[in-house]
């Protein structure tokens, strides 16, 4: 019974190697984020490479998983990767919707901007997708006289 379990089990195997070398991980998709703010301004998130899918802003030191209090806003694109980067923290974005309503920051307090990239070279139907997560974070404070990312 065993040696048969085993044959059965061989196939599912190949097929879940073959769809790890279709599409392996990329670093260079990995958003490098970076948060500027002028002086009575908002903090404005920008990343590269270009597009995103997602773009959540965090209070705290580190991202969250999208939910709860620590989230003070989020941003969707409307199609794969279609937000433009260049965002003012509370905007209405270019080729996104708003899905958390921006709550006011805080002088002296640390947020985290958090950027989300499709996979660009994603495939499948669900049951044999081959889409990779890309997300890049960097933290900020703000301040008075602008905000400072670290």
């Amino acid at each position: 019974m065993r040696a048969v379990l085993s044959r059965r089990g061989v196939p599912w195997l190949l097929i879940a190697a073959a769809a790890c070398d279709i599409n392996p991980y990329d670093p260079a998709q990995r958003p490098r984020v970076t948060v500027t703010q002028v002086a009575g301004g908002s903090p404005v998130i920008g990343w590269e490479p270009a597009g995103a899918q997602l773009v959540r802003v965090y209070r705290g030191p580190v991202a969250g998983d999208g939910y709860g209090d620590r989230l003070v806003w989020s941003i969707a694109a409307n199609a794969r990767n279609g937000l433009v980067s260049g965002v003012a923290y509370g905007a209405a974005p270019s080729g996104g919707t708003t899905d958390v309503e921006a709550r006011p920051l805080v002088a002296g307090e640390i947020y985290t901007a958090q950027v989300t990239r499709h996979d660009p070279k994603a495939s499948g139907d669900g049951f044999t997708n081959t889409a990779n997560r890309y997300v890049g974070t960097a933290t900020f404070t703000v301040t008075t006289a602008g905000s400072s990312a670290r």
